[in-house]
């Protein structure tokens, strides 16, 4: 992937389709992004590429010496909304937008970043 955004989702019970423009909008719109001039750039200003990284551990609350999902939504319903939340990405970045590339939603992925940062934005809707 070139330079641009690693962005790890979760949905949480009750997450609807509705909430899904909303979130493609700021997450292309946010100036997250450090430019070449050394200025903070939205995606959409940058030559540059989105990851989208299904990740349900960010649900977890630490209960004792174990962790608990009991806020994550169900896998088929996290699966549709990460289906559909990638497929309005893709289809905003080819009006004009940044490459989208997608990890796949309920399968072990290994990831490498080399980064700048680290900025790290944790964000709900």
């Amino acid at each position: 992937m070139d330079r641009g955004t690693v962005l790890y989702i979760c949905f949480f019970k009750g997450a609807t389709d509705d909430i899904l423009p909303k979130m493609a909008s700021t997450l292309l719109n946010l100036r997250l992004c450090e430019a070449d001039s050394g200025k903070l750039s939205s995606l959409l200003e940058l030559p540059g590429s989105l990851l989208i990284v299904p990740q349900a551990t960010l649900g977890g609350e630490a209960r004792g010496r174990a962790v608990q999902y009991h806020t994550d939504i169900s896998k088929e319903d996290g699966l549709r909304l990460h289906s559909a939340f990638v497929s309005l990405r893709e289809q905003e970045a080819a009006k004009a937008g940044p490459t989208v590339r997608h990890g796949s939603y309920g399968n072990r992925q290994v990831l490498s970043l080399d980064t700048n940062g680290p900025f790290t934005h944790p964000m709900e809707f």
